[in-house]
Order: C-alpha cells, then structure tokens, then sequence
C-alpha cells in the first residue's frame, strides 16, 4: 500500500471519530438542557443515562484515535492494522448513527409533549 494512500486513510479515520466526537458533545449539550428543563424522574434517569453512555463511547473513541495517531506518526504502512482500525471506526460510526436517530427521536418527543 503506498505510503500516501494509507496517510489519507488514516487522516479520513480521525476526521469520522472527530465529527462523531463533535455530534456527541452537541447532544451532551442538548442533554444537559433537557435535564435542566425537565421534573420528571423517569425522564431524569434516562438522561443521565445516555450521557454515561457518551462517556463510555468518548473513552472508545480516544483509543481509537490514538491507535490511529501513533500508527500513524510510526510511519509504517501497515495494511492489517488499517483495516482493523477502518472496521473500528465503521462499527463505531454505525452504531453511533443509530444511536443519535434514536435520541434525537426521543427529544424530540418529549418536547412535543412539552409543547
């Protein structure tokens, strides 16, 4: 694979963690709103809980990302490792897509109650 080539992939990889890196923090936001605005304990607790769950997402990301960087500062084109690392970043995107349709639904649901 040349040298190139597997750079441009592994700086696409950190680009897709950073953008699901940013989205989160604009739910956590929306979140901590929702949180501020709501009485309802029921709705408090699975609040809490999606923002636990971002922690945990974040701490999978920053291995990643590391993984990544430090693969990618060695200089070594290593194919395996940037298909593992590729596979990462897909799964993680993926479910985090899911993840964020199923959140945004919820929100946007209890806003309308609200409403």
């Amino acid at each position: 694979m040349k040298k190139e080539l597997f750079i441009q992939e592994l700086a696409s990889l950190i680009r897709t963690l950073d953008f699901i890196q940013e989205e989160q923090a604009f739910i956590k936001r929306k979140l901590t709103d929702y949180i501020d605005t709501i009485e309802a304990a029921k709705l408090i607790q699975w609040a809490e809980d999606m923002q636990q769950q971002i922690l945990n997402r974040e701490a999978a990301l920053q291995l990643i990302k590391k993984d990544i960087l430090l693969l990618k500062a060695s200089g070594i084109s290593e194919p395996l490792l940037l298909k593992k690392d590729k596979q990462q970043v897909s799964y993680l995107e993926n479910e985090f897509i899911q993840w964020k349709h199923a959140i945004d639904q919820k929100l946007d649901s209890v806003d309308s109650l609200e409403s």
